[in-house]
């Protein structure tokens, strides 16, 4: 029977959702980041689950490798740890990060790995291959947060390593090679700035200190940085002065601060604080210039976005003819207003829709939830709309505005998602009123199994 600390030889078929390899073993499926699919390795289990068959495992030796495996270029992944730790006994102290699970392998694999997993795991069939970025896998990331750890003068930055919550197991990320330079030279810079100034980090479990999150933003020139602390004493935080600091040096060209006080993860803070500099950042995105605000959602991949962006507004693979135009469009989930604004140059009358604050005031509605904007357009009597964009965050529509669109009824859904578990949840509870007419990936996070997803859905008649 398999036990924490056995050490065994395991042969990977199949990937989960966070891209860790997934091997069967003593009726149980043993999960190894870093190992692949037809490779084989030597694990070190390091913990069972209690309600369900998997089991956790460290990779110690790779023995049968993957033809498409590569040197890693980034030194602080956690397997090239893994390999200049190799010779130490038991498990490692100090995680490093883990949040490019795929880049042991070449691009290439990566793309193909993330289209088997979709069907195997969720039965999406793409219509074509995943669209990737090519030599740009390395640098894209345009939007990026970091906690906060460590203590007075010795503060570091960094994302929370796989299956741990304190504090204690915060991944040191400084350089990240995935980060778009101008970001990394911000936290880098807000890293030796809040050093020489002493600030402290908040510490969750004794609910008290000061910086407990940054999130950085860049438009590929400016960055905009959100400094958020966990304590609700404003007046006792040093986060203005921080903030004034990293703009003089020129790490910044705008500062905001932002408070989050809640137990938990959540990391962007209720509403922000301009502190200097920059209020909001103009960002262009498949020839659309929009407005990002502190607290504001913004891409992580500018250029994979604007292609998603721009099948969203056109045909399925294979449809022949213009993209869609008519009288009335819905925006749903309309975040920044990038496909709102396409839409307008092509229907009578766009109809945004938003629930985050920041967004809405920038789109000029009222915040309101999808569900509710569809139920309220069909019990006034209103002209059904002609097509309805809908690009929910990775919870997916859900049931009451699946419900709500099959009552509404409207001949085209197009919906963008960061979830493929959610959006096939979605399509089956949409599936006996409307067709999938194509479905295509697009990836929008290199070096991670993550793939942003669109599909096109036609009324189907009767």
């Amino acid at each position: 029977m398999l036990k924490v600390g056995d050490e065994v030889e395991v042969e990977v078929g199949a990937t989960d959702a966070r891209g860790y390899g997934a091997a069967p073993l003593d009726g149980r499926t043993v999960l190894v980041p870093g190992l692949f699919p037809g490779e084989r390795g030597r694990v070190r289990v390091e913990a069972l689950a209690r309600h369900s068959d998997q089991a956790h495992a460290q990779l110690r030796e790779l023995l049968r490798p993957s033809p498409a495996r590569r040197e890693l270029p980034c030194p602080r992944h956690e397997h090239a740890v893994l390999d200049r730790e190799a010779q130490r006994a038991g498990p490692r102290r100090n995680p490093a990060c883990g949040g490019c699970p795929l880049m042991a392998l070449d691009y290439g694999a990566q793309l193909e790995l993330e289209r088997a997993w979709l069907e195997a795991a969720h039965g999406l069939v793409l219509s074509e291959p995943i669209l990737g970025v090519g030599a740009q896998e390395l640098g894209y990331r345009c939007s990026s947060k970091r906690i906060v750890t460590g203590r007075a003068g010795q503060l570091r930055l960094g994302s929370r390593a796989a299956g741990k919550r304190r504090g204690d197991y915060v991944a040191d990320m400084h350089g990240c090679r995935v980060d778009h330079a101008k970001i990394r030279a911000a936290f880098d810079g807000l890293e030796q700035v809040a050093n020489e100034l002493g600030i402290e980090p908040w510490r969750e479990d004794r609910r008290a200190g000061d910086l407990r999150y940054a999130w950085a933003k860049t438009n590929g020139e400016q960055v905009l940085l959100t400094l958020i602390t966990g304590s609700t004493g404003a007046e006792a935080s040093r986060a203005p002065e921080l903030g004034q600091r990293l703009h003089a040096l020129g790490l910044a060209d705008g500062v905001a601060w932002s408070v989050q006080s809640s137990r938990g993860n959540a990391i962007r803070g209720h509403e922000a604080t301009h502190v200097v500099g920059l209020e909001r950042l103009a960002v262009e995105i498949g020839g659309v210039q929009i407005q990002v605000g502190a607290l504001g959602f913004l891409q992580t991949n500018l250029a994979v976005a604007a292609l998603a962006y721009r099948d969203l507004l056109g045909l399925a693979p294979g449809e022949l003819g213009e993209a869609p135009r008519g009288r009335l469009a819905f925006d749903l989930y309309a975040g920044a207003g990038v496909t709102t604004r396409q839409l307008r140059a092509r229907f009578d009358e766009v109809l945004a829709c938003e629930s985050h604050p920041e967004s809405a005031a920038a789109l000029g509605v009222e915040p309101e939830l999808a569900d509710a904007v569809c139920r309220r357009w069909r019990e006034a009597g209103r002209a059904t709309p002609d097509l309805v964009l809908a690009n929910p965050p990775r919870a997916g529509l859900g049931r009451a505005t699946c419900e709500a669109l099959v009552e509404l009824a409207a001949p085209r859904i197009h919906m963008m998602s960061c979830s493929a578990k959610t959006l096939a949840e979605d399509l089956r509870r949409l599936e006996d009123r409307y067709e999938v007419l194509g479905l295509r990936g697009y990836d929008m996070l290199p070096q991670t199994p993550h793939v942003e997803l669109v599909a096109w859905l036609r009324l189907r008649a009767g």
